[in-house]
């Protein structure tokens, strides 16, 4: 029998995140993979207080993170958390670190990031596998752009205060010149963005937020509306990662059991 494949998964915030162990474990093993899910956080061992000097504004580089706020609601993590934003260089340490306690302490095979961030080129490394979902996000629309004769029409749902840097982000890429962008800066709510998009006619959208509308006070029908309102393929971080997981975890797919 294929051994157990441990697999570590570094969140951004605080925990517990039970959602990303359910999700990820789930659809694996649905698939036929061997696997099981080591959560760790990269501010599990701080309170609030001992982030607090690192807090920044969007306008800042940052990294986005879900942490306990006494006394906080209406967050879709449930009462008492808050989404807040936190220096980018000092987030980045505590990525690493946690990524490195993952395979010293708890022995894991790989390393999944559950965000799709941008990070400074070279700043994260791991002694086993990797794995960076905003890569494989921009690797799928290069995939695009250079396998059709004609623009293919891209849309991304961003937030408002990035929008101009996601936008630069997008241009940077060789191929850009092969899409054709259609921006949908979220002013309001995901829904008004996503009809934007539908508006435009994309052949395909992405949105990079990681593990949206898996959050436990998410609305169960949030992804299906946002897709709908579209009317486009939506590309999200979380699916494009555990699939492309299945890849590297056994046993090998039992292909013939789909013909």
């Amino acid at each position: 029998m294929t051994r157990t494949v441990k697999l570590g998964v570094v969140t951004t915030g605080h925990g517990p995140r039970d959602e990303y162990i359910h999700y990820h474990q789930n659809v694996l093993r649905a698939l036929g993979a061997n696997v099981e899910v080591v959560i760790r956080h990269i501010y599990e061992d701080l309170t609030l207080d001992a982030l607090l000097p690192y807090q920044v504004g969007k306008e800042t580089p940052n990294l986005g993170a879900h942490v306990h706020v006494p006394g906080a609601v209406g967050n879709h993590m449930g009462d008492g958390w808050e989404h807040r934003f936190f220096a980018l260089d000092f987030a980045t340490g505590r990525v690493q670190q946690t990524i490195d306690r993952l395979e010293t302490e708890d022995g894991v095979d790989m390393v999944l990031l559950a965000c799709a961030a941008e990070f400074p080129q070279g700043a994260l490394s791991a002694a086993t596998l990797l794995i960076h979902p905003r890569d494989l996000m921009f690797q799928i629309a290069e995939s695009l752009a250079h396998g059709s004769r004609r623009r293919i029409k891209i849309g991304a749902l961003v937030d408002a205060e990035h929008a101009d840097h996601d936008y630069a982000d997008w241009a940077s890429k060789p191929y850009f010149e092969r899409i054709e962008l259609v921006m949908a800066p979220i002013t309001t709510t995901w829904l008004a963005a996503a009809e934007t998009l539908g508006q435009e006619g994309v052949d395909v959208a992405f949105f990079f937020g990681y593990g949206v509308g898996l959050a436990p006070f998410d609305p169960i029908d949030e992804i299906p509306n946002l897709e709908k309102a579209i009317g486009a393929p939506l590309i999200l971080p979380h699916r494009v990662t555990v699939l492309h997981l299945r890849n590297l975890i056994g046993p090998a797919l039992d292909d013939r059991a789909y013909l």
